[in-house]
């Protein structure tokens, strides 16, 4: 049975489906309750009469419309007759006309619907009609009758919908509203005026509490406490039966309410267009006189909110909350279908605190399986979006109500089973918003910017965006595909390209989709030229097209949808059309959802996470620049760690084969060093290079593509860290270039030492070899005593006789001096004259450098107090750059040392190149040095380095002076000389010193080019230390631990001397780690486990084995070991030296002696102290720790905090969290120390000037002009500097000391700040869970 409301005449016709004579129970029905009835038949029976008869109603009239064409005359006949005898029942009518004359019929009908137009019947009273006849109604049911009565009780007290939401939604109201402009103001502070920054902030953070205090003080109206009550008391079905109700009867009271406006609007609207102030309180009423179920949720969940802020402010208890389980109740209603606001569209604003916890309570009830697809929809006003998502899955989003919703609502759909799958979540979750560019609220206040947040905020939350448009005219769709693509772009920058619809509506013909392709390809022209446009305005300076940022095909995604209705509604009827194109757009979104290219579905923390960041990003106005939320910063964490470990990865192979190259050539003789060269750079390098840039680009893409769920989030960063790995395979190039001539260059300077000790050596030996022959029947019969005394006596002569020199000693110092004059041979008059009269370095860097006003050189024409400004800021800059540099330059000067190689001009050479490096930085010449301050920083570098190098080269002379490496060979040769003239087996002995004389130091060796990588890996490797696996938690550890020692003396090293400390830091925690364990001991065993047996394999190759004499084995054996072990040729020569020992044997012997040998190494490698050892590592672990942890070594230019983006060639700097400006010396102009943190000064109307800007005012609000490569970022939350505001409340006095400045003036609320609070802050700081 269908029925029609006519609302021209406020008429209900019903029509009864199917046979009369099968429905006799819903015809009597019918007759009871209708003024008319219509029967249409061919012909009537007896029986049919009187089943009439006894269905007739007093009341009721009847038209029989009867059509006797038919063939069969009998039955003509017999109805003739029948409709005679029922003429003559009263109000029994006949309508005397042919059915198929439908002109005529419809006149008459007319005629009569007209006759009974005065006779109204109310529809609600049909209930009681129906129930008469035996018809079951819903309404009936307890349930049904319980919710009603509770709805009608609500609803009756409502008589005038602004007074009544103005007394009973109070909190909605201006309290809401004006905290919505305070949380914004916070966030923008446009009217902070003149007002100190830290000030204005605690006024409004008060103000929000004030007014969130006056919320919870307001008692709870009756009628939303019953409203409160009935969802929290009643079961399900009363609960869905209560809110159907409230529902009714409120959206009659808003239609009624609104009917009024819309009579007065369109009787006045000439009158009133005169004055639009006048239009726009009407237009205000309007808005005002929507009231919905949304509503009383909204005030619920307003009270909610204002009892969570009092708790947290320590007013209340938390077992004084009256409001905690209607998140819960909230979550039963999404879970049963109900809508739930999102954005509050009047105060244009979002209760964080009640969604999330509700969004929480949801997830509990689904006990974590809450996997979700978002889907959205914009548009402009009346476009049927609501219409399209309620045909589209079947939901209840108000359409035609009358009212004016504002804001967006979010709807859950539970997926079935069978295809939670394939589209791999539990649920998917509708948004469906206000219409974008609504008339009525373009005369409000900031009706444009709403828009844009409300679509910024609604396409981030999404994977996929139906763009619904109700034309195909492009000029009129370009406001609001400006705003969308707008949303497109800020979400394609901070990481979520998501997927578009546009949905073309009411396009009646069929074949529209092939007529306007070049529509389509038109359209698409112009979005390519709003994305540019939109780009430029957010600042962006990228070529941009709409595909760009979006995924979006002009075919496959673009759909023409026909109008709902055939004709002009309501009589039209209902266009299948619509549906069906619907339904093929439902396909299309699923198959879409299905594919694997689609992004992950979201579950209820990373969707609550999107929700609190982007909205606090839209409420800082700078989304992109500033955008970066917890899900991204740990997408981009993780890619920063795989970095990490693939970059260690690929370091540590370089380094590898960089080790072996130069084994290789310090076993190569002069003349072969230059083809070797050639070969190692021109071919060797480059492949492998290749082989590993190529491994690490596909293992990046690799995780990139098939890492966690939201990896995706970091797709932004693809192109930065690809472009990392040639950037880390250029510098490692560089590396392997300057190690493999630093071989090179040491090699050959050894070759004169080398000559000599061989001319020596083969003099020693022919003395000896003759001595023996000549003297052998003598010698043959002295016992051990005497044979060693005339061995003595033997070898005092030989060396008498040998003509040799000390090495030639070098005055390093004079010669570093002419080095530094050559350097600076171009700089002024003053410095050469200076340099001339420098005699020696020995009076320079014996105490720290000391600082000169005269060393900053400002420009002569800025003011006198900026000068004086300046100076200041300059003078302590470069302080600390001396001082960071003295550092770096010592540590070189120590690595240097401890090589035990001889001094080199190079190493001169290396250290100013260092200096050089660093006062050419743009950084550095921004603070004015003088060529004064240059020549004195050098000659305090050098004159330090100076001695130390002349040590160096002394020592190195010491031990390589000819006549000593002689007498250090003497007790082998001694052994020989015993053994010959003896004639004992000389196989083992031989053995046994190779084992100690060639191999041991080798090994040696080999285990400090090794252990340096072992010590890295297993400190990377263990799962119990995760502080060196990203900066992230290197920062947390490192802050955690100045945190419990809570001294003055390691804040302000950490502050001044930043890459000091952390080098520092990370040599005491790996001395510290090492010191006391065994782990070391494992190392260097696994070490030595691996040479011993690569020794073993060759001393068992078939080559060796077949040596025909010893100096063949030697050199088969040397040739094999070639990459790992470098053995001395001298001590080789000593051995072969009258080896008459058989090959296998020797061989044999030198393998049973490898295991006592190991032994005894590791043991004197245990027997090291941890500093001693890590002195001697090729490869130093702290250093490279250091470099995995320090990043790009940038800091923050106003409080100085480094910098923690990820690789090494990054263009952007950010730093997880920024500190008071005072902490790294800013002061305002009474000298005290600023407490200002920076990402609250960038929101303010503040100015900064330094020597970036000249000593020019500069606005905090464009920092970005002076220091383009810095992003930073406004606070996450009120609590995410508390670490950094304990620190200087702690050690206000200490720091003004130290910088020689007056204390801070620390807010009273800085000095409650506990530990607790500052470890919590630094765990958020760093995401650390």
């Amino acid at each position: 049975m269908n029925i029609a409301i006519l609302n021209i005449l406020n008429m209900a016709v019903t029509n009864l489906r199917g046979d009369l004579k099968n429905n006799w129970r819903q015809f009597a029905f019918l007759t009871n309750v209708s003024s008319a009835v219509f029967i249409l038949t061919k012909n009537l029976s007896e029986k049919e009469y009187e089943s009439l008869l006894s269905c007739k109603d007093d009341k009721t009239h009847y038209y029989f419309i009867i059509d006797i064409s038919s063939e069969d005359k009998q039955a003509n006949k017999k109805t003739i007759e029948i409709v005679k005898k029922m003429s003559e029942e009263p109000k029994v009518h006949f309508l005397k006309t042919s059915i198929r004359n439908v002109t005529e019929l419809v006149r008459q009908i007319r005629q009569i619907f007209v006759k009974f137009y005065e006779t109204p019947v109310s529809i609600q009273d049909l209930a009681t009609a129906v129930s008469k006849h035996g018809i079951q109604v819903d309404e009936n049911s307890l349930d049904c009758q319980k919710a009603k009565t509770k709805a009608i009780s609500i609803t009756s007290e409502i008589k005038n919908v602004s007074e009544f939401k103005g007394k009973a939604m109070y909190l909605q109201g201006n309290l809401w509203k004006d905290l919505s402009k305070i949380e914004k103001e916070l966030c923008r502070m446009k009217n902070q005026g003149s007002t100190n920054i830290n000030t204005y902030k605690r006024g409004l953070l008060r103000k929000c509490f004030d007014l969130h205090r006056t919320q919870y003080q307001c008692e709870l109206p009756r009628s939303i406490r019953n409203y409160m009550n009935c969802l929290m008391i009643m079961n399900t079905v009363e609960r869905e039966y209560f809110i159907r109700w409230m529902k009714f009867y409120l959206e009659i009271i808003t239609r009624n309410s609104l009917s009024v406006l819309q009579a007065e609007h369109n009787e006045k609207f000439n009158e009133l267009s005169k004055n639009p102030d006048e239009l726009n309180q009407l237009y205000y009423k309007m808005s005002d006189s929507s009231l919905g179920v949304d509503h009383f949720l909204r005030e619920l969940g307003q009270y909610y909110e204002a009892e969570c802020c009092m708790v947290d402010g320590n007013q209340i208890k938390s077992n004084e909350r009256q409001f905690s389980k209607l998140p819960g109740v909230a979550a039963d209603l999404l879970l049963d279908g109900f809508p739930l606001e999102l954005i509050d569209g009047d105060a244009s604003n979002i209760p964080l605190k009640w969604i999330t916890d509700v969004l929480k309570e949801l997830n509990k009830k689904t006990e974590g399986r809450c996997r979700m697809r978002v889907i959205t929809v914009l548009g402009v006003q009346s476009t049927g979006k609501s219409t399209l998502l309620n045909t589209m899955f079947g939901l209840q989003f108000p359409v035609a109500s009358g009212r004016c919703t504002r804001g967006a609502f979010i709807t859950l759909i539970k997926v079935k089973e069978n295809l939670q799958k394939k589209l791999g979540c539990e649920f998917i979750l509708v948004i469906d918003t206000e219409g974008l560019k609504a008339p009525e609220m373009a005369s409000l206040e900031d009706s444009y910017e709403h828009d844009n947040e409300l679509a910024t905020l609604v396409v981030g939350l999404s994977d996929i965006t139906i763009v619904n448009l109700a034309m195909e005219n492009i000029t009129e769709m370009k406001d609001i595909l400006q705003i969308v693509v707008h949303a497109f772009l800020r979400m394609k920058e901070v990481g979520r390209k998501r997927n578009c619809f546009l949905v073309h509506q009411n396009v009646n013909d069929v074949s529209a989709f092939l007529n306007n392709r070049i529509t389509r390809n038109k359209l698409l022209n112009e979005l390519n030229d709003m994305t540019c446009i939109a780009a430029k305005m957010e600042k962006i300076n990228l070529s941009l097209n709409f595909t760009d940022i979006i995924t979006y095909h002009p075919d496959k995604h673009s759909w023409y949808i026909p109008g709902l209705w055939h004709g002009v509604p309501p009589m039209a009827p209902i266009n299948s059309g619509y549906s069906e194109n619907i339904f093929k757009l439902k396909k299309s979104l699923i198959e879409l959802m299905k594919e694997s290219g689609c992004p992950p579905p979201q579950n209820i923390d990373s969707f609550i996470e999107w929700i609190q960041s982007l909205w606090k990003a839209v409420k800082y106005e700078t989304l992109i620049f500033n955008f970066r939320n917890i899900l991204v910063a740990e997408a981009y964490e993780q890619l920063s760690t795989k970095y990490s470990e693939l970059e260690w990865n690929f370091r540590k192979r370089v380094y590898s084969w960089v080790t072996e190259q130069e084994n290789v050539i310090k076993n190569q003789p002069q003349s072969k060093l230059e083809s070797i060269m050639a070969e190692i750079l021109n071919n060797e390098t480059s492949k492998l290079l290749d082989r590993q840039e190529a491994h690490m680009t596909e293992q990046l893409k690799y995780f990139l593509e098939t890492g966690n769920n939201r990896m995706y989030l970091a797709e932004r960063y693809r192109a930065d860290f690809l472009s990392y790995v040639k950037c880390l395979r250029k510098n490692l190039e560089i590396i392997i270039s300057n190690k493999c001539w630093e071989a090179v260059r040491i090699h050959s300077g050894k070759q004169e030492v080398q000559k000599i000790q061989e001319c020596c050596q083969k003099f020693l030996e022919e003395k000896v070899n003759l001595h023996m022959k000549s003297q052998n029947l003598k010698l043959h019969d002295l016992s051990d005593s005497e044979l060693k005394k005339e061995f003595e006596s033997m070898w005092d002569q030989i060396l008498s006789e040998l003509q040799v020199g000390r090495l030639k000693k070098q005055r390093v110092d004079f010669e570093i001096l002419e080095q530094l004059t050559k350097e600076m041979k171009n700089k002024d008059g003053a410095v050469q004259e200076k340099l001339q009269s420098i005699k020696s370095l020995k009076d320079y860097g014996q105490n720290l450098f000391e600082m000169n006003k005269s060393y900053v050189t400002i420009p002569w024409y800025s003011p006198k107090g900026v000068i004086e400004k300046i100076n200041k800021g300059c003078y302590k800059k470069l302080s600390n750059i001396a001082k960071s540099l003295e550092y770096n330059c010592q540590s070189y000067v120590t690595d240097i040392i401890n090589t035990g190689e001889d001094y080199n001009e190079t190493y001169c050479q290396e250290l100013l190149n260092m200096i050089n490096y660093k006062l050419n930085d743009e950084e550095v010449r921004k603070l004015y040095p003088n060529v004064l301050f240059e020549v004195d920083l050098k000659l305090h570098i050098l004159g330090r380095a100076a001695p130390q190098f002349q040590k160096m080269h002394d020592d190195f002379g010491m031990n390589n002076d000819p006549k000593l490496l002689m007498n250090r060979l003497k007790p082998q040769y001694f052994s020989i000389f015993k053994d010959k003239l003896h004639q004992k087996d000389e196989s083992k002995v031989r053995a046994q010193a190779f084992c100690q004389q060639c191999l041991k130091p080798s090994i040696c060796n080999y285990i400090f080019n090794q252990l340096g990588k072992e010590i890295m890996d297993d400190i990377l490797n263990n799962s119990l230390t995760i502080r060196f696996n990203s900066q992230n938690h290197f920062h947390f550890s490192l802050l955690k631990e100045l945190l419990e020692t809570n001294r003055f003396e390691q804040y302000s090293e950490y502050i001044v001397h930043y890459e000091s400390y952390v080098k520092k830091w990370i040599m005491k925690y790996i001395e510290k780690k090492y010191k006391n364990s065994k782990r070391l001991d494992q190392l260097v065993k696994k070490i030595l486990s691996s040479i011993i047996n690569k020794i073993q394999s060759a001393l068992r190759d078939k080559n060796v084995q077949m040596s025909q004499s010893i100096t063949e084995f030697f050199e088969m054996f040397r040739t094999i070991l070639n990459k790992h072990l470098v053995i001395s040729k001298n001590a080789v020569k000593v051995i072969i030296f009258q080896n008459t020992a058989d090959i296998r044997l020797f061989s044999h012997n030198i393998d049973v002696l490898l295991a006592e040998m190991q032994e005894q190494i590791r043991l004197e490698m245990k027997s090291l102290s941890i500093e001693v050892l890590l002195s001697q590592l090729l490869v130093k672990p702290h250093i490279e720790l250091f470099k995995k942890v320090i990043g790009c070594g940038k800091k923050c230019p106003f409080c100085n905090v480094p910098c923690e983006a990820g690789g090494d060639a990054h263009q952007e700097h950010f730093a997880s969290a920024h500190r008071p400006k005072g902490l790294a010396e800013y002061t305002f102009s009474d000298n005290a120390l600023s407490k200002t943190i920076c990402s609250t000064a960038i929101l303010s109307n503040g100015k900064f000037r330094n020597p970036d800007t000249e000593g020019k005012w500069h606005p905090y609000r464009d920092y970005r002009t002076v220091y383009p490569q810095w992003i930073i970022l406004p606070e996450r939350s009120i609590t995410f500097s508390l670490y950094w505001k304990f620190v200087l409340a702690q050690f206000n006095y200490d720091f003004a000391k130290l910088y020689q400045a007056n204390p801070a003036e620390i807010p009273e609320e800085w000095l409650t700040i506990t530990k607790e609070q500052a470890l919590g802050s630094l765990k958020e700081m760093y995401n650390i869970k």
